[in-house]
């Protein structure tokens, strides 16, 4: 079949620039300044952090929405097909419009060099803009005071969790790395922040710029409750609030940063309690911890990939073995600590299947059944996501349980082996 347009595009966007990653703004700045996309006056919250962007930005999204607002929302990486990374009013930009964004942009940056990212982000404002998208929400990709996302000033910044992750660029503590994502922050404008144990330098630099800092557990909290939640600060308290399968209770953080970011952070979009319960109640995520329908259990499917999204997991994997087992196939980038991750998810796994995917810049099956081997876990199998979903479906009965975990690349594999999660027709994913 002939690729299309946009896929020639991507084809070519692979190879534009010399290095995949290129951390710095003068480049995508001055062709930012170009196209005339920093003097748009239309108001953007960007999130930062190392987990929970996904959560944070399907909150924000379907909250604005369900208040009668046009959001335009960037994220990264995608699932099955680029579109999904830049939406405007919730669904996919279609070909056509990222495709005149593109030429837009090559047109705008003569001999300057951008990344595959950095053209992402352009496309997406393009977009935006182009569609009279209100308000930007934007997730950085890598970092904070770097990203491409960074080259535009936001009128709220969030900052989820802090976590060990892309240390080689950002620092090897989570001080370190607090600092690097709170460069998306600016002078005298509000910052959300949704870490329950923020870094101390998260304060510090807040109290530098000036800015004001919204911190939940001081400012604003929730509550779980039963089926249900509540958000609250000194001024309001939203009761019963709707809660998504997907949204776990680490996800309630998230949640509750979405909340005050729009509440707190931009009172002038006018977001009250009922949108609010609406736009939660519509909420879509698909990748982290979304249920697909499958023998037994079901399967479970999960892109995360570092010591706290891990950790999640495990949680959830260790209350489900009070009801049936656990197999799960399991896939990682190299750049990702294999041993460390195996070990923290083998006491709730009760058998494994080594992944193999198809990037060169994973884990090999072998290195993966290594690991597994070496703590003493029961491995099934090894090979692609077919193959793993055949042995897998098999062999469950009862309320066992397949999961399908390790990266984003994992939860695309199953996708496309025909493992749909139950809100794959949603807006988001994390």
């Amino acid at each position: 079949m002939a690729a299309t347009v946009l896929e020639r595009w991507l084809a070519w966007l692979e190879g534009v620039h010399p290095r995949g990653i290129d951390l710095g703004l003068e480049r995508i700045t001055e062709v930012a300044r170009r196209l005339e996309l920093q003097s748009d006056p239309t108001p953007i919250i960007t999130v930062a952090g190392t987990n929970g962007k996904g959560s944070t930005v399907a909150c924000l999204e379907s909250i604005l929405q369900a208040a009668g607002h046009r959001p335009g929302a960037f994220t990264s990486p995608h699932l099955l097909r680029y579109n999904e990374r830049i939406r405007i009013d919730g669904k996919p930009a279609d070909d056509a419009d990222i495709v005149a964004a593109f030429e837009a942009i090559d047109r705008a940056r003569g001999s300057i060099t951008l990344t595959y990212f950095e053209f992402s982000t352009l496309a997406a404002v393009w977009c935006f803009r182009a569609a009279g998208a209100h308000p930007w929400v934007l997730e950085v990709g890598l970092g904070g005071r770097l990203d491409a996302s960074n080259c535009l000033d936001p009128e709220v910044a969030v900052i989820t969790t802090i976590d060990l992750d892309h240390m080689e660029w950002l620092g090897d503590t989570r001080e370190a790395i607090a600092g690097e994502k709170l460069g998306i922050a600016r002078p005298h404008r509000p910052i959300i922040c949704s870490d329950p144990q923020p870094p101390q330098r998260i304060a510090e630099r807040a109290a530098a710029l000036p800015a004001p800092l919204h911190q939940l557990g001081r400012d604003y909290g929730y509550a779980s409750g039963d089926g249900d939640w509540s958000w609250h600060d000194d001024h309001r308290h939203y009761a019963h609030l709707p809660r998504p399968e997907w949204m776990g209770d680490a996800a309630l953080a998230n949640a509750a940063g979405a909340v005050a970011a729009l509440t707190r952070g931009m009172p002038s979009l006018g977001v009250d309690a009922a949108s609010v319960a609406r736009g939660l109640a519509k909420a879509r995520l698909i990748g982290r911890q979304s249920r697909a329908p499958g023998p037994g259990g079901g399967w479970l499917l999960d892109v995360g990939h570092n010591p706290s999204a891990i950790e999640l997991l495990a949680r959830r994997l260790a209350a489900h073995r009070e009801h049936g087992r656990v197999r799960m196939a399991f896939g990682l980038m190299a750049r990702k600590p294999l041993r460390v991750l195996i070990e923290r998810l083998a006491p709730v796994v009760d058998e494994w299947y080594a992944l193999s995917l198809d990037d060169p810049q994973s884990h090999s099956a072998e290195a993966i059944e290594r690991a597994l081997a070496d703590v003493g876990a029961v491995v099934i199998g090894r090979g692609d996501a077919a193959g793993a979903r055949q042995q897998l479906e098999q062999r469950a009965a009862g309320s066992d349980l397949a999961v399908a975990a390790g990266s984003f690349r994992v939860v695309e594999a199953f996708m496309q082996a025909g493992v749909v999660p139950c809100n794959a027709g949603g807006s988001s994913r994390d």
